[in-house]
Parts: structure tokens; C-alpha cells; sequence
């Protein structure tokens, strides 16, 4: 199905038809089709919402740059247009962040799952000098041979800056947004669920968010790594359910 949103044609899909709904929101360069088999099992007690985000899977990108605050707004405006005020939100890495912003600064949701969420990007001091210290380097050769430049990012830095391509400047803004200091005014019930071999987002950072965010409870699929619904769905869905049926 489709819907515009804010201009942009929105890919999106609905599981089960009960009065509760729940949102999924995937993460960096993924799509809603890897969620539709946890989205199925949770049918016969939610109505599933699961769409791709602009930029992603069949819904292409906005014009503008947008932030990651950006993106928690367009998720608010979808729900508007789907006539939906309160939800249980499942955000996996990128879509963590969203969830966090919303969780904070709306009172749209109830339950909070954040499932090897993307959150803190605080760097220490000495890695910032560093950092510093490497753009003043490179200036020169930014004014002067700034194809030379561009290459050798895409050829060292990340992967996800590698493969970017058309949404390079989006991950660039989003990527370097901090979001620790939102996480004592999320609200709700909240879980985080994290794979025990996540190198993407090691589980210090889980612990992190779980000390920060008030009331919040750590619970870990072992053996699992950035992505623990796909590569443990067993051990994540009775997690995931005991947290839906008793709290």
C-alpha cells in the first residue's frame, strides 16, 4: 500500500486489525519486508504498521537533507494520516533513534522497545582533538583537490558512508546527531534488547542507554549480533512477548 506523506510517496503495510497498534521502524538501509515475519506473529494482538522511511525500500528519498528529527516528524505525520494516537514502537537501530525522540518529546507512545538502538555518538576528548586535528590537515587538500578527497572517504570510511550513495549527505547529518541528552525524558514502558556479538553498536552502548533512560530493563539474545530478529528469532520473540503480555 501506499500513502503520501509530506510529498513523499510512503511504501507501507498493515498486519492484523486489532484496536492496539504497533509501529515498526527499521533500520540504516533496510526495509520493512525484513520485519514482516515478527510483524505476523505479533497479529493476533496488534494492528502492525510497518513502512519503509523515505530514503528507504520502495519509499524514495526527500528532497531536502533531512535530520534525524526530521524523520521522528515525518513517523508523526504517517500516524496522522493513519488516524493513530497511541502505539507500542519497536525501532531497530536507525529507527531506535527515531523512537527515542518520539518517546521524548510525544506522549504518543506507550510501550518502547528499542532493539540495538543507535543513540550515542559522544566521542571522548582525545578522539575529538583527533578529529580536529584531521580536518585541519585535509583543508588544504579540500580546497584544492577535493575529487581527490571524496575518494579516499569512500574508500576508507565507513561502510555505511560507502554505500550510501544518494543519501551520503543524510547519513552524514544523522550519523553525528547525539541523542544521550533525550534519553532521562523518554517516557513510557520502555525494553532494550541487544545481541550479545553486536560490533555495530556494542552492547556498552546498550547498557549506557538502559542506566540513562529511567526505569529502563537491558535484556540480551546471545549469540546474536546487529540484528537479533532475524538471527535469533526464537530467543527475540519471547523476549519481545514477554515484555507485550506483561508489563
Amino acid at each position: 500500500m501506499q500513502i503520501v506523506v509530506d510529498g513523499i510517496l510512503t511504501n507501507y503495510q498493515i498486519i492484523g486489525n486489532k484496536p492496539k497498534s504497533l509501529v515498526i521502524l527499521h533500520g540504516w538501509k533496510r526495509s520493512l519486508n525484513e520485519w514482516v515475519p515478527i510483524a505476523k506473529q505479533l497479529a493476533d494482538r496488534y494492528k502492525v504498521i510497518l513502512f519503509d522511511l523515505p530514503g528507504f525500500g520502495q519509499t524514495p528519498r526527500p528532497e531536502e537533507t533531512y535530520s534525524i528529527y526530521d524523520y521522528a516528524k515525518f513517523v508523526e505525520h504517517v500516524l496522522e494520516k493513519l488516524e493513530i494516537k497511541k502505539i507500542t514502537l519497536i525501532g531497530h537501530s536507525f529507527g531506535g533513534r527515531i523512537g527515542i525522540i518520539m518517546a521524548a518529546k510525544t506522549s504518543l507512545i506507550e510501550k518502547l522497545i528499542l532493539v540495538d538502538s543507535a543513540a550515542v555518538e559522544k566521542k571522548s576528548m582525545a578522539v575529538q582533538i583527533k578529529i580536529m586535528i584531521n580536518k585541519l590537515a585535509i583543508l588544504p587538500f579540500k580546497l584544492f583537490f577535493p575529487k581527490m578527497v571524496e575518494k579516499m572517504k569512500l574508500r576508507f570510511g565507513s561502510d555505511d558512508y560507502q554505500t550510501a550513495g544518494n543519501m551520503r549527505d543524510i547519513f552524514i547529518k544523522t550519523v553525528n546527531e547525539d541523542l544521550s541528552p533525550l534519553l532521562k525524558q523518554v517516557k513510557g514502558e520502555k525494553i532494550i534488547i541487544w545481541g550479545e556479538k553486536d560490533f555495530i553498536r556494542p552492547i556498552a552502548e546498550g547498557k549506557f542507554i538502559k542506566n540513562t533512560i529511567p526505569n529502563a530493563r537491558l535484556r540480551v539474545v546471545w549469540g546474536a549480533g546487529h540484528s537479533p530478529y532475524l538471527e535469533k528469532p526464537r530467543e527475540f520473540m519471547e523476549i519481545l512477548e514477554e515484555f507485550l503480555l506483561y508489563v
